[in-house]
């Protein structure tokens, strides 16, 4: 049939789903809810110890106990370590970025992990990173609670300091950013994926194994060596920073026990002189 060719044929495209964007974000941007943990003591202690620091919030999402509801069994993470080891991470974590910060959540960050919440924790003990709980005391440690105005100002700097201070900001995870507003979005994102995923079948776990006997691996050390280097210079610099600040507090110490010596030597001058 012939066609008039001065008739525009260019169609507009419908787009499925959702606008969503892949950004690099980094690891201490995350937020795991806390009602998730590993099944070990030391996260369960990690666990009840964040859920009692901001305790309300927490107990108004999830009225029955405010308990970890979903624990993560450490035969998984072990496994999933062992993976992202070998051949590195290969799907993306699923986010949201959060309107504002809610207290109820591992991690200062505001993007609410979806899905990869088992590859958080993986990635956060495979590469060792502090929790944010470690971070805290490491902090913490930098007051003393003195009389001086002077030391308790330079305290509070080296904990800013502190505060930039963190690897965790220099590992940058692969996300996919979905344009929700509210937490109800997420939770049902959640919930939906759940329901339709399919667990891989025993042929293809076998299939895997064998890939590994073969010694095929896409995650080598040399990968790791910058965030190594980078923690290292980041570990100095802490340690620069808490020497500095020991020295101040000790010159500060000597000062005042000088001026305590001579106005007990001038007191005692005052008393002979008196009595004299």
């Amino acid at each position: 049939m012939p066609t008039d060719s001065s008739v525009n044929l260019e169609f507009e495209p419908i787009r499925l789903g959702k606008n969503i964007e892949l950004r690099y974000i980094p690891f201490s941007e995350l937020a795991v809810p806390w009602n998730v943990c590993l099944d070990t003591p030391t996260s369960k202690q990690e666990n009840d110890e964040l859920r009692h620091t901001r305790d309300s919030s927490f107990t108004q999402i999830h009225t029955n106990g405010a308990k970890a509801s979903r624990k993560i069994r450490k035969e998984d993470i072990d496994a999933l370590k062992r993976s992202i080891a070998q051949f590195g991470l290969l799907k993306p974590f699923e986010v949201a970025e959060m309107q504002e910060r809610l207290d109820f959540f591992y991690g200062k960050g505001k993007y609410l992990v979806i899905d990869g919440q088992r590859r958080y924790f993986a990635i956060r003990d495979l590469l060792k990173l502090p929790t944010e709980d470690d971070e805290r005391k490491q902090r913490d440690s930098l007051r003393t609670n003195g009389d001086n105005d002077n030391v308790l100002n330079l305290e509070t700097q080296a904990q800013e300091q502190f505060d930039r201070l963190s690897v965790r900001d220099y590992v940058l995870i692969p996300c996919l950013v979905y344009p929700y507003t509210t937490l109800l979005q997420m939770v049902r994102h959640s919930i939906e994926d759940k329901r339709f995923s399919e667990r891989p079948s025993k042929e293809n776990f076998d299939l895997v194994e064998r890939m590994s006997a073969q010694g095929i691996i896409d995650l080598h050390s040399d990968d790791l060596r910058e965030l190594w280097k980078t923690r290292s210079r980041i570990e100095e610099e802490k340690h620069s920073i808490e020497r500095t600040l020991q020295e101040i507090r000790n010159r500060v110490k000597q000062k005042e026990m000088r001026e305590e010596t001579e106005t007990m030597v001038e007191n005692e001058l005052l008393v002979g002189a008196e009595a004299d």
